[in-house]
């Protein structure tokens, strides 16, 4: 844990030792029996087979199909039992999940698993179900107190996260519950099964059922593994121009994470972050179908060869129209070369009649092309730059975008986004 941030470690020790106490004393006060311990040895044989195929979730943490595991024993079993197995679930991981995973993050998890399983068992008593069986009351109770553990295992997570990367845990928190919900309308009903046949049928009828589980968990990773496609597919294109462009090489890159900066200042929803994100990456994907000699060329443009430029914005949103995920963001890629003062192009539109996503990526873009080097100059620096913005806002700018621009983004922010990129960046046109 060296190296973590003071609140992460206070927020650790703060849950490993509540853990630790509830595990103690629920361990202490059951009535344990021979029965008892080969149905925890079964328990947690299958939360560590889950835990060890985890699910990446896009803003950190991960799903199993451990959930399903967990619901079914809180259900069937002494608190005492359910806590240690899933416990053991967590330690114990195996695997490329378990090499991925230091020694602190498995006794977190498994602490974890513990506070929001005995939240959730505190809940099942307060609504007090008489007895395990199966109907439409026995369900409703059920889902209620899996949606409780489902809530608190995400918050629990996504404050740490929050904690150790600087990031709102809300704004986590949010993102990974989306994620999470097709996650748990599948394993809900599959655990109260799972409880349901183990009940009747034992050991054999719960391995059976595991199956269906571990399929459950790949059409998840399937949809998951969706999305980084997408991500693939922006940036191939955004390699195919860079190959292009001998000044555009990490420029795209940049101006997506100031692009993102600026969006989570404003408190936009992470679903238009991620479609800001993929518009900024691509707001130059245009100059594909521009000359290389015209993007190259070191001199004073001509008129005509200006006019060919001007046509970026047009092409990319022309290309960005046959990618079936994407067709959102098109307007957004054809405005951003607009002006606030209605002088842009390629519409010639003002003010707030350009999209909010454009006028993010105009500041975020004219920006990079300030401070970054180009073949006949040397790249301004950030406080000069910063100076620039605020000449051109209200003319070339959006100024409220350049004024929130101006505090998020500091001169140590981009050391680290601009000055990474060793290659030479686009000249913005």
């Amino acid at each position: 844990m060296e190296g973590l941030p003071k609140k992460f470690k206070i927020f650790f020790t703060f849950v490993t030792i509540s853990a630790t106490l509830i595990l103690g004393w629920n361990i202490l006060h059951t009535d344990w029996s021979m029965a008892l311990l080969i149905q925890l040895l079964i328990f947690a044989f299958l939360g560590i087979t889950s835990e060890s195929l985890p699910v990446a979730l896009p803003k950190g943490g991960y799903v199993t199909v451990s959930y399903a595991i967990f619901l079914s024993s809180l259900i069937l079993f002494p608190l005492g039992v359910t806590l240690t197995a899933m416990a053991l679930a967590g330690l114990f991981v195996f695997g490329k999940a378990g090499s991925e995973q230091p020694l602190f993050k498995r006794v977190f998890n498994a602490s974890q698993f513990v506070l929001s399983l005995a939240i959730a068992h505190e809940v099942m008593n307060f609504i007090n179900p008489s007895s395990f069986r199966f109907d439409w009351l026995s369900l409703l109770l059920y889902l209620i107190v899996a949606s409780v553990f489902l809530v608190i295992n995400i918050t629990i997570v996504s404050v740490a996260l929050g904690m150790m990367f600087g990031k709102s845990p809300s704004a986590i928190w949010v993102s990974n519950i989306r994620w999470s919900v097709p996650n748990f309308m599948a394993l809900v009903p599959l655990g109260f099964l799972l409880a349901l046949i183990y009940n009747n049928y034992g050991p054999m009828g719960l391995l059976l059922l595991f199956i269906p589980l571990l399929i459950s968990r790949h059409a998840f990773q399937l949809y998951i593994d969706m999305r980084e496609n997408y991500l693939s597919t922006v940036e191939a294109l955004v390699q195919a121009l860079e190959a292009k462009d001998t000044y555009t090489s990490g420029h795209s890159a940049r101006v997506g994470k100031l692009a993102v900066a600026i969006a989570e200042e404003i408190k936009m929803s992470e679903e238009k972050i991620q479609s800001l994100k993929y518009a900024a990456v691509l707001h130059d994907v245009g100059k594909i179908g521009v000359s290389e000699l015209i993007l190259n060329k070191e001199g004073k443009l001509l008129d005509s060869e200006w006019e060919s430029i001007r046509s970026h914005p047009v092409i990319g949103q022309t290309i960005i129209k046959g990618i079936k995920f994407m067709f959102d963001i098109g307007e957004v890629v054809r405005h951003h070369h607009e002006r606030y003062d209605g002088k842009g192009y390629p519409d010639g539109i003002k003010g707030e009649e350009i999209p909010l996503e454009s006028r993010i990526i105009a500041v975020a873009d004219t920006y990079d092309a300030i401070t970054t080097d180009r073949s006949y100059r040397k790249g301004s620096t950030h406080d000069e730059a910063i100076v620039e913005l605020k000449r051109v806002a209200g003319s070339q700018l959006d100024p409220e975008i350049v004024g929130i621009f101006c505090k998020v983004v500091t001169s140590e922010m981009t050391a680290r986004t601009v000055g990474s990129d060793q290659l030479q960046t686009a000249l913005t046109y």
